[in-house]
């Protein structure tokens, strides 16, 4: 099964290195050659796939009908298409008619492309909700005042500590988009140094405690490991307070009144984990493997009454901070939880040899 003319010419698209996908196909749609690429994405030997139907071999209506179009009008046509059984990876499709008959497909992978277009749009939507809802809270707030409506000065008080606390979340937002994208970017500089993780620790727990004291929650520092004097850990301080911070921040937001929240430590041969344990909420199964994404929240009604005395809650950035913080370090960051019974949160840098 040939094409009269083409095969030369398609041998020699097929030695041309690029990130196209090249297959030959008759006028009836049956392939007639398909380069190294198009078999392992069919998950067959280029010779099984030699004279297969594009739609068995490849199992794409949309790649099928942009072939059957550029067949039936006798032009260049492209699409798109979705393609590969286990893991579908998207292409642009382009499909070109032969003088002497058949088609010859190329198809670019633009898989990468798709997801960050789609991550720009998620994001988009997310910032839009997260500034819309403090926005007009203020407007409102501002509007009543500015109206002469609330003619009494406790309630006028009232409603002005209700802007400061919108525009305070407003700040926090706009703190933590930028620290994101330094850290994302890459430019941020990490200074390590070798740290006493029980140092670490404590300083935390210091830092968190009047927020926790407000919510009738405990916060304790655990022993160390018996072996660990000696240990240490090769970590910026400031990064690694911050992480720690926003692990134990949100421990104490998600825990039931007179719960407790406990932070340690642990070492191996070549790293210290930090651990942020809490009794609280905790988070389901489902939810675990997304939660160090941007804004992403498990579910809005977890937090406690209560969370905009904190200044409006979180916009769902503290974590992915976190993941980056450790990635910079060479480390991870990770949570073991289960639904009803709490979460603990972790953190690995390196240890200092």
């Amino acid at each position: 099964m040939t094409v009269p003319g083409s095969a030369d010419a398609f041998e020699a698209l097929l030695a041309r290195r690029g990130p196209d996908l090249l297959v030959l196909v008759d006028d009836a749609l049956r392939i007639v050659r398909a380069g190294r690429e198009a078999a392992l994405l069919a998950e067959r030997p280029e010779e099984r796939l030699i004279g297969m139907s594009l739609i068995a071999a490849f199992g794409s209506a949309p790649l099928d009908a942009v072939a059957w179009r550029a067949l039936s009008s006798g032009a260049a046509q492209d699409g798109e298409a979705e393609l590969g059984p286990r893991a579908p990876r998207t292409f642009t499709v382009d499909a070109v008619p032969l003088p002497r008959g058949g088609l010859v497909l190329a198809l670019h992978d633009v898989t990468a492309v798709r997801r960050g277009e789609r991550v720009r749009r998620d994001f988009v939507a997310n910032i839009s909700h997260e500034l819309r809802t403090p926005l007009t809270s203020v407007k409102l707030l501002a509007e009543t005042i500015a109206s002469g409506s609330v003619d009494d000065a406790a309630t006028t008080r009232e409603f002005a500590m209700q802007i400061e606390r919108e525009v305070d979340h407003l700040a926090q937002l706009v703190d933590e988009l930028l620290d994101l994208s330094t850290i994302e970017s890459g430019d941020t500089q990490l200074t390590t140094e070798p740290l006493d993780p029980e140092a670490v620790i404590t300083t935390c727990v210091e830092r968190i405690r009047a927020v926790a004291d407000r919510r009738e929650i405990d916060v304790t520092a655990l022993p160390g490991p018996p072996d660990g004097a000696g240990v240490r850990a090769l970590a910026d301080p400031g990064r690694l307070g911050q992480a720690l911070l926003n692990f134990a921040h949100n421990a104490v937001k998600f825990s039931h009144p007179g719960g407790s929240v406990r932070l340690g430590w642990i070492a191996d041969d070549r790293h210290v984990r930090f651990t942020v344990a809490d009794d609280g909420v905790g988070i389901a199964p489902a939810h675990q493997g997304r939660i160090f994404e941007r804004f992403y929240k498990v579910d809005r009604s977890r937090a406690r009454a209560g969370d905009e005395d904190e200044g409006g809650g979180s916009a769902g950035l503290g974590l992915a901070i976190v993941r980056h913080i450790a990635e910079a370090h060479g480390g991870r960051a990770g949570v073991v939880s289960q639904a009803a019974a709490g979460s603990t949160f972790w953190i690995e840098v390196p240890k200092a040899t």
